[in-house]
């Protein structure tokens, strides 16, 4: 099901049938590099995308294909998800592109529309952004979309900035 798309990108959900591609991507140890979950095998990356569907049904988001509007090919995820920080609930936006396709402002394109559709549809007050302290380029894309006060904790074992940006403050951007 489509769920929003960009200039570039159509966003949808996550089916069965994108586990290949999926995981080709989710497999590259360049991509998963400061990933809390590491580099993901096939049957990982199907584990995922049964996770993002179960989302989809009980939360109304998850994370979403992001699919290349010229070619029409699975270029990475991008959405929204649950997560514990410091012992509480926050509802985190997250991204991974293919590494063909880093460098295009296509994560800064997808999240913005991501947000949009958690504040605006599903009534979302606060989005966190959880970013290693050493992903100079994850940092940017935050920063770049509006995300601008951030504290720093542990999370999944990393040294991390939390981000956060609130529902009427995207209205001002």
């Amino acid at each position: 099901m489509m769920v929003t798309e960009t200039e570039r990108v159509l966003i949808r959900e996550l089916e069965n049938s994108d586990t290949p591609a999926l995981s080709k991507i989710l497999g590259d140890p360049s991509v998963m590099e400061f990933s809390s979950k590491g580099v993901l095998t096939e049957a990982d990356t199907a584990k995922f995308i049964e996770g993002c569907r179960s989302s989809y049904q009980e939360q109304g988001y998850g994370q979403w294909a992001l699919i290349d509007k010229q070619s029409g090919a699975l270029i990475g995820f991008c959405g929204l998800s649950n997560a514990t920080v410091d012992g509480g609930e926050v509802v985190e936006v997250a991204y991974r592109l293919a590494q063909a396709e880093w460098g295009k402002g296509l994560a800064s394109e997808a999240a913005i529309k991501v947000l949009e559709y958690g504040f605006a549809k599903c009534n979302i007050e606060s989005i966190v952004g959880i970013v290693s302290l050493r992903h100079v380029a994850s940092i940017r894309v935050l920063e770049k979309i509006g995300f601008q006060a951030f504290s720093e904790t542990q999370y999944g074992g990393w040294d991390v900035r939390v981000y956060r940006l609130n529902k009427h403050i995207l209205r001002i951007l």
